[in-house]
């Protein structure tokens, strides 16, 4: 399994963000080595869905919306990526060998395994990443 690139560098970003304090898109860019327009994208969508401010002007740049307990790893792969859906079952034809078999059943595997994705992302806060109190 992947993550995307917009979701890897959304929560670099924030992280950023959360070790930091206020940056510009440029100085976030120069300093995490990402590319300075993908960034300002993504910053783009975390502020509309309320995870990033940003100020304007000369001394602007971009903070955190929310205290860092209050910001999941979930709310910004979801965010970005629409969450995560490591599965998509193949087109099953007649001429596929055995059609009917398994097929709702193995789906329930990948079912619970996004569900678990989901949960443990979900209690991954950016507090834990920044005091490195994230549990194994």
């Amino acid at each position: 399994m992947r993550i995307s690139k917009k979701a890897y560098y959304g929560l670099r970003a924030i992280t950023a963000l959360a070790t930091e304090g206020e940056l510009s898109v440029h100085d976030m860019a120069l300093t995490e080595n990402m590319p300075e327009e993908y960034l300002h994208k993504i910053l783009q969508i975390l502020k509309r869905e309320g995870l990033v401010s940003s100020e304007k002007g000369a001394h602007g740049g971009y903070t955190l919306a929310r205290p860092l307990d209050a910001i999941s790893v979930w709310d910004i792969v979801s965010t970005l990526d629409g969450g995560w859906k490591s599965f998509a079952p193949p087109r099953l034809t007649h001429a596929s060998p055995y059609p009917k078999l398994t097929h709702c059943q193995t789906n329930q595997v990948w079912k619970e395994l996004e569900q678990k994705i989901e949960t443990t992302l979900s209690a991954m806060t950016l507090d834990q990443i920044t005091t490195n109190t994230l549990h194994s």
